[in-house]
């Protein structure tokens, strides 16, 4: 049995370890940031406030009831109020009484506020987008850095493996006296190069991962991995203009329709200030009862105890009213929030307009960006053919000893510095198509 028991937590052990090691995707990535998000849940959490608002704004329509209660000891000459008549006596008192009032009309107010809240809540919800777009377009930017720092570091060790071998041919050439000795050292030189390379490679890997994990709200860890997707890298062209482009993003982006229900609500809050001008009409319904220990029943001679409940139904008695508000003056009071609520609107509007003309400006920067790598992919990959057909050529050259090894450290070099800007042309189109296709409403994933 003990041995079942240790081969179960062997076994375990092991499942989670390599559970732990899995590679991460983007879609893993994308959904851990944005459950752990502190600027998501805020936005969250502060669009529940706005719908506690609402609810209370709804709840105002609705009459408000209150209960009283009030026991009193009267000691000396004091008034009974049931009778109203003189008592030298002590004695004690009981008043019980339920009230009810509710706002029959106050310049459509309640009605104007509702709508604004709710149209703040509307808007708080395309907060919550916004902050997701955001922490969106950031992960898509962590995940392809990394990407792009393990590809830069795999072409980086790739390189170093060549100069390794040079360095092996070379020293048989150098024994066999058909290389001089500088030719070695060159070499030699070069894979001293190489290998810092590598190692800068890795540590800007490695802080590409530790910015991944951070922006995903995890603890860094040395096992982390992402999942190497297959990627469209064909550089085709952009279809639409940056104008089409506008116009759907316009539709689509919850920052846009945010901030078109923010002035909408700031509209309605002009209307609840401005409703203030006109007069209020309430209505109230009162029922009380009371109840003194002084109060007798019969007449002077045969006076006899009044019972509490007796006394209280007996004195249980009921009034409505209806009342009319009308305001004159108020010290300003109406007219500047009047105009601190118009003030607010016009504010929104600009604020309105300028989210707009930042999505344009986005769109038409990440648009030119677009088309400018395209082309500088394309060029690039049309380079490094070019370049690694040279580097071929020197590299058969130098073998055979009819090239210096200066000459060909300059080839070599300039067809890694193409390979490392291959690839860094490719993930510059990749990430500047992915947010093209974002502003669009298109989700991103790999």
């Amino acid at each position: 049995m003990k041995t079942k028991i240790l081969l179960f937590i062997l076994l375990l052990t092991a499942e989670l370890a390599g559970a732990q090691t899995k590679p991460w995707t983007f879609q893993q990535c994308l959904d851990t940031a944005l459950q752990r998000n502190i600027t998501v849940n805020q936005s969250r959490m502060s669009n529940e406030l706005n719908k506690v608002s609402l609810a209370q704004s709804k709840a105002n329509r609705i009459p408000s009831v209150s209960a009283s209660a009030n026991e009193a000891l009267n000691v000396g000459k004091s008034v009974d109020p049931t009778t109203y008549s003189y008592v030298t006596e002590g004695f004690h008192s009981t008043n019980l009484g339920v009230s009810s009032s509710y706002n029959l009309f106050n310049g459509l107010q309640n009605n104007n506020t509702i709508r604004q809240n709710r149209l703040s809540v509307q808007a708080g919800q395309y907060d919550i987008e916004k902050a997701k777009n955001d922490v969106t377009l950031n992960i898509t930017t962590g995940y392809l850095q990394v990407l792009f720092s393990a590809e830069i570091l795999a072409a980086a060790k790739s390189q170093e493996e060549a100069t390794a071998a040079q360095v092996e041919r070379t020293g048989k050439m150098v024994n066999a006296g058909k290389s001089p000795e500088s030719d070695l050292l060159q070499i030699q030189s070069q894979l001293a190069t190489d290998n810092l390379a590598v190692i800068t490679a890795q540590n800007q890997l490695d802080l590409a991962k530790v910015t991944l994990m951070q922006l995903m709200d995890i603890p860094v860890t040395d096992n982390f991995e992402v999942e190497v997707p297959a990627m469209d890298e064909s550089a085709a062209g952009v279809l639409e203009t940056n104008a089409e482009i506008y116009q759907k993003s316009l539709a689509v982006q919850p920052q846009i329709t945010g901030a078109s229900l923010r002035t909408s609500a700031s509209e309605m809050a002009l209307k609840v200030s401005q409703g203030a001008y006109w007069p209020r009409v309430s209505l109230g319904a009162n029922m009380s009862s009371n109840y003194a220990s002084s109060r007798k029943k019969g007449g002077e001679v045969n006076q006899q105890g009044y019972p509490f409940f007796q006394q209280m139904w007996d004195n249980l008695g009921q009034s409505f009213s209806m009342g009319v508000s009308i305001p004159i003056y108020s010290n300003r009071a109406t007219r500047s929030n009047i105009e601190r609520a118009r003030i607010n609107l016009l504010t929104t509007r600009l604020n309105e307009q300028n989210v707009k003309n930042v999505l344009r400006k986005n769109v038409e920067q990440t648009y030119t960006d677009m088309r400018a790598s395209v082309k500088k992919y394309e060029a690039t990959k049309l380079q490094v053919a070019a370049v690694e057909s040279v580097y071929k050529n020197a590299e058969k050259k130098y073998s055979v000893g009819v090239m210096s090894a200066t000459d060909f450290l300059i080839q070599k070099n300039n067809f890694t510095q193409s390979q490392s800007n291959l690839i860094q042309a490719k993930y510059d189109y990749i990430f500047k198509r992915k947010i093209l296709d974002f502003y669009q409403g298109k989700a991103i994933t790999f």
